[in-house]
């Protein structure tokens, strides 16, 4: 059978996916569902929450399935509301789905169901597309419970970098998330502490990589972001930096990614910062594939710099 123009116009705009009291007010009968769903052209695998058969649901049809299946108060949460917002890296295999506490909801197969009993106004963002998800910050706080330092502050940069959040935005929202004792703040709280420093997000993932590798050798954690005064007058901002000793770490993509016209920029402003007596070592995506001699390279070459401006004894 085919379904009325409304109905699969209505479908096209919601990921394919709605609930059988939406297809009914759009004027499909009860009879009409059944025989979709006989026939194949709806799949139901909940009762009251439908999905054209013929399209492949995305993970935005998955989320919007997920989320009606749980009931009309659910939104998209934690992980899954970061993959919406376009956050690298994170799990798609199930669906986080948020619900208050008071709102009893049966388990639904490849859903990971979490009841709150705290939430503001504003933690709940709805779209055209019926999707109801967690606002940015709201979806920082679930990451920042469940994930650890290094993923999570990982997940924090890269919300930082698209423009979602700002420092001060997750220190305001803390202070609320404080008043209603909650726990698990300690996680954001770190990151809000040491972003607020740093002036200017990370500019991939590779950078925190590079920071991982450094404490691991046991390099103290650099200042990110650091704005340097060049004699020129211009400000540029060293993406890893140990000011007490003049270094300065910058990770990026290789060669050819920047083309001739990129390293040649990039030659002139090291020299540039070598005139204030800085030392800059760049890295690129190779550092990967031998994490642990970088490392023991980058520490050795981090004490040699203490040596040398008189900051500790000679090796």
């Amino acid at each position: 059978m085919n379904l009325k123009p409304d109905a699969l116009e209505f479908l096209a705009d919601h990921h394919w996916v709605a609930t059988a009291a939406q297809l009914r007010a759009l004027g499909v009968s009860e009879h009409q569902l059944s025989r979709a769903r006989r026939e194949g052209v709806l799949v139901s695998d909940r009762r009251g929450v439908v999905r054209l058969a013929s399209v492949s649901p995305s993970f935005e049809g998955r989320a919007l399935y997920a989320q009606l299946s749980v009931g009309p108060h659910a939104w998209v949460s934690g992980p899954s509301a970061a993959v919406l917002y376009g956050l690298r890296q994170m799990p798609r295999q199930r669906i986080e789905v948020t619900v208050d506490q008071e709102w009893k909801s049966r388990p639904v197969v490849g859903v990971r169901l979490v009841h709150d009993s705290w939430r503001r106004d504003a933690d709940v963002v709805p779209r055209a597309d019926g999707l109801r998800v967690a606002s940015p910050l709201r979806m920082l706080f679930g990451l920042a419970s469940q994930f650890n330092r290094h993923r999570f502050e990982r997940a924090a940069e890269d919300a930082w970098h698209k423009g979602l959040v700002t420092p001060a935005q997750a220190a305001e929202y803390l202070a609320d998330v404080r008043r209603s004792g909650r726990g698990g703040v300690l996680r954001l709280e770190e990151w809000v502490r040491r972003a607020t420093v740093q002036e200017r997000p990370a500019a991939s993932g590779l950078e925190q990589d590079v920071v991982d590798i450094l404490v691991a050798a046991g390099v103290p954690e650099p200042v990110r972001q650091y704005p340097l005064t060049l004699n020129t007058g211009e400000v540029i901002h060293l993406d890893l930096a140990w000011p007490d000793v003049r270094l300065a770490v910058e990770p990026g993509d290789t060669w050819w990614h920047g083309g001739d016209l990129r390293m040649r920029r990039d030659q002139a402003r090291d020299r540039a910062c070598a005139e204030l007596g800085w030392h800059i070592t760049r890295l690129d995506e190779a550092l990967r594939t031998t994490p642990m001699a970088i490392g023991r390279q980058l520490a050795a070459i981090y004490r040699r710099r203490r040596v040398d401006l008189g900051l500790v004894a000679g090796f």
